[in-house]
């Protein structure tokens, strides 16, 4: 893929294909990675896209933000609030033909910006401890390893780290 203008937006409750889709199409390219099997994505209810579009299209308890090119979506991310003040990354993937050129570095900002707006101080997710191309990215981006704690408890025991980094002010 060209560099191309990426636009990210929040998913509308109309999103439930679009949200379907580029699931299927995380899993499918990173098996492992996601703690769901493709099949049980596939399995699940047409319905069931739509509610999760339907609920993460407003509020600040949680969200899909979608990465789109004039070819179509390209990327997503989830975020859930987890109170007081932390921002739960969750699903990250990026198509590997829009792959480094910004668009997962733009889906975390957006991400973070969104959590700045409920005054979210930091942002915690899980990578799969064997995927080193996503833990480089992430640790590029200022992530660093949680090693203790109810985070790095609860993911170590499925082969997956804890990282964290704070939230600045939006520029």
């Amino acid at each position: 893929m060209e560099a191309t203008a990426v636009r990210i937006r929040r998913i509308r409750p109309g999103d439930g294909l679009t949200l379907r889709d580029l699931r299927l199409r995380s899993i499918a390219d990173a098996p492992n990675a996601f703690g769901q099997p493709l099949e049980e994505a596939r399995g699940r209810p047409q319905k069931e896209w739509h509610r999760s579009a339907r609920q993460s299209s407003h509020g600040n308890n949680r969200t899909w933000l979608l990465a789109e090119t004039d070819e179509g979506p390209v990327g997503l991310v989830q975020g859930r609030k987890r109170r007081p003040r932390t921002l739960l990354l969750f699903s990250m993937w990026v198509d590997p033909s829009a792959r480094r050129l910004g668009v997962g570095r733009t889906l975390i900002e957006s991400l973070e910006r969104w959590g700045h707006g409920w005054d979210a101080a930091e942002t915690i997710l899980w990578v799969y401890g064997a995927n080193d191309d996503a833990i480089r990215f992430y640790r590029d981006l200022g992530f660093e390893v949680i090693r203790s704690g109810q985070d790095a408890e609860a993911v170590a025991r499925f082969g997956a780290l804890a990282m964290r980094r704070d939230i600045h002010s939006p520029a």
